[in-house]
């Protein structure tokens, strides 16, 4: 959608987009969630864009997905999935997602699932790894449904990069739509497909 090739990555847009989705966090109070400041809040992201666009100047990647870039952002779980009018019935207990060692981090060409519909999540992990590419974790697709909130009425996202714990087995988060229509975390199963649910991958993590 946003690029058709290998090439160098247009500085300039991705600034448009870090600045959209930085005024969405701020709209939805992410600084409270934080503690942070809002000066504080906007200090750091203007660090963290400096850094990014230092290392992204002169990167070339081949460009897979639909979304250039992803602003990810921590805090506590339960109130980031508010955020997005989630809930979720299952135990945190038995959530695990990989902790980020920073309050914020860039994801580059993020794909929302849709071109690995109908496919297992064991499937579309074995193409990532060929691609050499990663599966979103919790903390990714809940900035993803953030900022983009209208895929799940395209199709149901598997979050391939983090695990619920049930029976002794670790199985892939997923995200879809209860019968309000308001996004609900549960989980998948490896080795089924379905023709509405998609693992989503990103190309690089800043």
């Amino acid at each position: 959608m946003f690029f058709k090739r290998k090439g160098k990555l247009n500085i300039d847009y991705l600034k448009n987009a870090f600045d959209s989705q930085k005024r969405t966090l701020i709209e939805k109070n992410y600084p409270a969630i934080l503690n942070m400041s809002l000066e504080n809040f906007n200090s750091t992201l203007e660090s963290l864009w400096k850094s990014f666009s230092e290392k992204a100047n002169n990167l070339e990647i081949e460009i897979k997905g639909n979304v250039p870039l992803l602003l990810v952002a921590g805090g506590e779980l339960q109130e980031r999935i508010k955020k997005i009018n989630g809930h979720t019935g299952l135990d945190f207990n038995n959530i695990k997602v990989n902790e980020a060692l920073e309050k914020f981090y860039v994801l580059l060409d993020v794909e929302d699932g849709k071109k690995m519909v109908a496919k297992s999540s064991k499937e579309a992990l074995k193409r990532f790894s060929k691609e050499n590419r990663s599966a979103l974790n919790l903390d990714e697709s809940i900035a993803l449904l953030t900022y983009y909130p209208k895929i799940l009425k395209d199709h149901y996202l598997i979050t391939a990069g983090s695990f619920y714990s049930k029976d002794g087995e670790d199985l892939p988060l997923l995200w879809l739509l209860d019968e309000d229509h308001n996004p609900e975390l549960h989980y998948a199963w490896f080795d089924i497909a379905h023709g509405s649910y998609g693992t989503a991958s990103c190309a690089i993590k800043i």
